[in-house]
């Protein structure tokens, strides 16, 4: 079986299974009644397709670490690489850096004009899909009120004793924002990547002193329930955007089933979503609601979903595809094209 059909069924276990467990007591969403989010942004394509360039070479930078060493890790013009983040990895599972063999690269920092941009990697090891898969909803407890999030994606922002992500990326931007002259700082990730930049938008908003945050993530999945999406869409303004980008037929962002009025098992996805549209339409997916709240055969059934229409899974989630889709629908398609670093095979991202 084709590697990237393995990591489609290794993300399906993540978001049906994994975020599914969440089991644990206190702080989930509820039925009240929120006040309407502020009056949605002008959606602005020359940023997306930056960040999703950027999400590209996230993927990348794992291979040139792989292959090369940590020293062979770049960035493409016009960006300036500022910092790359590690997580810990167990080599026996997983591929890991030439010169480094307990790692690999999970972000970076990069800088251009007067702009810092943050992206997350997606999932590419079994490190990753084993962290999500064993996911358990806890506190999003980085900000007041944070409501409760996927345990598996949490764990992979906050990072571990010996490589704590999410402090690292605040130690970095600190150092960049005190000594530069930046005014924005944009944040980007595509599947499980999406989820952790969604994870840091309002931790990055509130505990960092940039003075304009911008979120643009790719095929993510729902990473919180209606307390995180409240603390979330209170942050918006203009100084403060998040956008989600999603194929229409893209089963990822369709998980963990929202809707879903079951004891700490109540995901929602934030607002601003910009719908593409490209592939096949999927077939309508289980009425879950059927299911009495029982997280194991919810997750199950999306597990055999996604086995049963696998091809159109992986190629409607690809990055490279997402990316090609906002080329087309830019000012420069042909130009635009050439920066799709990394989509020439069949295991792109």
């Amino acid at each position: 079986m084709r590697r990237g059909n393995l990591i489609a069924i290794a993300l399906l276990l993540a978001v049906s299974f994994g975020l599914a467990g969440g089991c644990s007591n206190g702080g989930g969403g509820g039925g009240v009644d929120e006040e309407p989010p502020p009056e949605k942004p002008i959606f602005n394509i020359g940023p997306a397709i930056d960040l999703g360039e950027l999400s590209l070479v996230a993927y990348q930078q794992l291979k040139e670490c792989i292959a090369s060493g940590k020293d062979a890790i770049t960035v493409p013009a016009p960006w300036t690489l500022e910092y790359v983040i590690y997580e810990s990895v167990d080599p026996s599972l997983n591929d890991t850096c030439l010169d480094d063999k307990g790692v690999v690269p999970v972000a970076f920092i990069a800088t251009e004009g007067n702009s810092i941009y943050l992206a997350f990697r997606g999932t590419s090891n079994v490190a990753d899909a084993i962290s999500d898969a064993l996911a358990i909803q806890v506190d999003y407890d980085l900000v007041p009120d944070g409501g409760m999030v996927s345990g598996g994606f949490l764990g992979m922002y906050e990072g571990t004793g010996a490589f704590p992500v999410e402090s690292d990326i605040l130690s970095d931007l600190d150092q960049l924002l005190m000594t530069g002259d930046y005014d924005n700082l944009y944040i980007t990730g595509h599947s499980l990547g999406a989820a952790i930049a969604a994870l840091a938008f309002p931790d990055l908003s509130q505990n960092s002193s940039a003075a304009n945050v911008f979120m643009y993530s790719f095929a993510g999945p729902a990473v919180g329930d209606s307390d995180f999406v409240s603390m979330y869409e209170a942050e918006y303004g203009s100084d403060r955007v998040s956008w989600r980008i999603v194929n229409e037929n893209d089963l990822v962002p369709k998980l963990p089933p929202t809707g879903l009025d079951c004891p700490d098992f109540m995901y929602q996805h934030v607002s601003n979503e910009l719908q593409l549209a490209f592939g096949v339409a999927l077939p309508a997916l289980p009425d879950f609601s059927a299911d009495n709240c029982d997280l194991i055969t919810i997750a199950a059934q999306v597990v055999t979903y996604g086995i049963d229409n696998l091809d159109g899974v992986a190629e409607d989630h690809k990055m490279c595809t997402y990316f090609m889709t906002l080329c087309a629908e830019g000012p420069d398609p042909s130009t635009c094209a050439e920066r799709a670093i990394g989509c020439a095979g069949e295991d792109s991202p």
